[in-house]
């Protein structure tokens, strides 16, 4: 009989190496909480490094010694709507830091957010600039003026937490790449779906080679339209459906599975611009693998749907945040032998909330001076395979790496 595995939706419930070290550990915060469960992560996977090696040694003292670098820090936040509330909540609740400005050119919706983070609203972003106090930018502003908002955090010497994507396009992507290079501050952009305990537990299955190798990836991600009024609904400042969503799929795609070879694309983005917008890639990787990501801006408002379907030699792993199984593991040995042994995964519930765990892990990075896991050049690189994808799909053609898009 095949053995079953479970994973319960929280980090701090998966078992690590240290499981009674770590359970008898003092009262935590929520935050120092999510620090330990990063650190048990990744003794779980077994960190062969010294410093793996001397902070297991420390056992609960030196561990809890760690994860109580609690230096005070001072953030702001630009921006006011759903990624900006979203943002604002989540570093609101991150032990030892305040957020102490919400801007917003609209001066009501920067009072109203200022108002849950106990903030002070502003409608001009100079005087959060010239603040000295001020550590961290947050920046949840509308793709296009991206540009213009960096150029002041680098040339005011702050910590940059910037909102997916990073660039709406190449001649802006190389303009950043080149300010942000040799950057000494901490510069972390939110590619969000890597702390998704879902998405981290599939990569992490797909690189042990529980899926052996891997042929056909599937990544799905269907929500409503976000509106022809708001400046999503233009692609010329939104970069439209593939820029704005398919970046989550693309960017866990590359953080998975390594380069991509070919982009072929075909999106509704021009052709029904100001109503709907809906895009196919077909991708192949280096590895040989083919990748079909699907996006969509067609659904119902308020829906939210992503999907994943893995399938290798060894078997498929699937995944359907609207289904009663988080996650499903389905080995090619089993249904050789006509069984129907599976690995399920539950829903993830809201004592894990990703937003809160990348923006944890970005103050902890602050504080610690270490490299955030979602650099700027991987949020760059994901960028430049949606630029690939949008020209593929004005221009109906596939399109190899390495070739001018955008």
């Amino acid at each position: 009989m095949a053995t079953k595995f479970k994973l319960r939706s929280s980090l701090l419930t998966c078992r690590p190496l240290t499981q009674g070290a770590f359970s008898k550990l003092p009262c935590l915060s929520p935050g120092e909480k999510v620090a330990a469960g990063r650190v048990r992560g990744q003794l779980a996977l077994g960190d062969p490094t010294l410093a793996g090696k001397r902070l297991l040694a420390r056992s609960r003292f030196g561990i809890h010694k760690f994860i109580m670098n609690l230096q005070p820090l001072t953030g702001a936040i630009l921006g006011a709507g759903n990624m900006g509330t979203c943002l604002a909540q989540a570093f609101h609740k991150v032990p030892g830091l305040s957020v102490k400005y919400v801007y917003s050119r609209t001066l009501p919706h920067a009072q109203s957010l200022a108002r849950q983070v106990r903030a002070e609203p502003v409608d001009h972003v100079d005087r959060i600039f010239a603040d000295g106090e001020v550590d961290i930018v947050v920046v949840c502003l509308p793709t296009h003026t991206r540009l213009e908002t960096l150029k002041r955090a680098i040339r005011t010497k702050k910590h940059i937490f910037c909102e997916k994507p990073l660039a709406l396009n190449k001649t802006m992507a190389d303009e950043i790449g080149g300010l942000l290079k040799g950057y000494s501050m901490t510069v972390m952009v939110g590619q969000v779906l890597r702390f998704f305990w879902e998405y981290r537990r599939l990569r992490e299955m797909i690189q042990s080679g529980a899926v052996g190798q891997v042929g056909t990836i599937r990544l799905s991600r269907c929500v409503g339209y976000p509106g022809a009024g708001s400046w999503f609904g233009d692609p010329e400042k939104s970069g439209g459906v593939i820029l704005d969503l398919l970046i989550h799929d693309i960017d866990f795609l590359l953080w998975t599975f390594g380069e991509i070879k070919q982009v072929y694309a075909r999106s509704l983005t021009y052709t029904q611009q100001g109503k709907l917008d809906y895009a196919l890639l077909n991708i192949q990787m280096e590895s040989g693998a083919l990748a079909h990501l699907e996006g969509s801006w067609s659904h119902p408002v308020g829906s939210f749907q992503q999907t994943a379907e893995i399938c290798g030699s060894h078997g498929m792993l699937s995944y359907d945040n609207l289904s009663c199984k988080s996650l499903e593991w389905v080995p090619t040995a089993e249904l050789e032998k006509q069984l129907t042994s599976r690995i399920s995964l539950p829903e993830t519930n809201d004592s894990h909330n990703p937003y809160f765990s990348e923006v944890s892990h970005f103050v902890d990075c602050v504080r610690n001076h270490r490299i955030p896991d979602v650099t700027y050049e991987e949020a760059l690189r994901s960028c430049g395979v949606a630029f690939m994808a949008i020209e593929s799909a004005k221009l109906g053609v596939p399109l190899q790496s390495g070739q001018p898009a955008g």
